[in-house]
């Protein structure tokens, strides 16, 4: 029992679809529901915030003015700064390069996401690829864009993004060395700033991240029974992850399909209140 995960279980006015000692997923909006939460409560934060491309999510409006967008996304960070112990980590996925919808102007995400985190006081930033052609082949249908076959004006496919990780206050994070589940081989692989992972599809989801992803951050920058939240959680592999390997987790999502989705993956019958 983590005393934290207690604290917000007896909260009022949050919806739950997943309700246990392990962990809770929260139906409602992140900035809102982030205040909720106990200061200094949480220890990793996983997540990947929509990218306002118009993708095609249940519940949420993907193609909205650029500048609310990035309000909402200051607001957010900020909340999960707060929530963050001493030496918490964010571990944040965003593309590099992409059009958020039709006639806008490119959005180099990770880069205007990184600036937001530092104003909010994060420290200390790495940046690591995600690589999504692990044997360097072409993944799908996936073609190319802008002028075929002709230096006219091609463009350059998304086959990679990057994975923010900046820290609160300091890089250090205290905890028990009973509780470091990383071996030395995963250490060396994952200490590297570039992550082959395959991409995963069709889960419920239309942008999921691979198990890897989370588990790799968890293992790196976490210890056995620290909280991991996932702010966006989505189809809930961050959380998935997190009751595999021994941690406490929150998830949030505006959307009550994914969060039920999530409560599934879980193994648990939905709660509604």
């Amino acid at each position: 029992m983590n005393e934290n995960i207690e604290k917000i279980k007896n909260c009022d006015n949050l919806d739950f679809t997943y309700s246990k000692e392990d962990g809770v997923i929260i139906c409602g909006d992140a900035e809102e529901v982030l205040s909720k939460i106990p200061e200094k409560s949480v220890h990793l934060i996983i997540t990947s915030p929509p990218y306002n491309t118009g993708i095609n999510y249940s519940g949420y409006d993907d193609k909205g003015d650029m500048k609310l967008y990035f309000d909402k996304m200051r607001k957010i960070f900020t909340e999960c700064y707060r929530v963050l112990v001493t030496g918490g980590r964010v571990v944040i996925n965003l593309p590099s390069c992409i059009s958020q919808f039709a006639d806008s102007r490119v959005a180099y995400l990770a880069f205007d996401v990184y600036q937001i985190l530092k104003e909010i006081g994060f420290i200390g930033a790495d940046f690591c690829t995600w690589l999504k052609l692990p044997r360097g082949e072409i993944l799908g249908n996936s073609t190319s864009w802008g002028s075929w076959c002709s230096p006219s004006s091609p463009a350059l496919r998304d086959a990679s993004e990057y994975i923010i990780i900046m820290f609160k206050e300091t890089r250090k994070l205290e905890g028990y060395k009973d509780k470091i589940d990383i071996t030395p081989q995963e250490f060396l692989q994952f200490t590297t700033n570039v992550w082959f992972l395959t991409p995963k599809r069709d889960n419920g989801h239309p942008a999921p991240f691979p198990k890897a992803l989370p588990y790799r951050a968890m293992k790196l920058y976490s210890y056995q029974d620290n909280i991991i939240l996932d702010p966006f959680v989505g189809s809930g592999t961050t959380c998935l992850v997190a009751k595999e390997n021994e941690r406490f987790f929150i998830g949030i999502d505006i959307s009550r399909e994914y969060c039920e989705l999530s409560a599934k993956r879980l193994g648990q019958n939905l709660l509604h209140f």
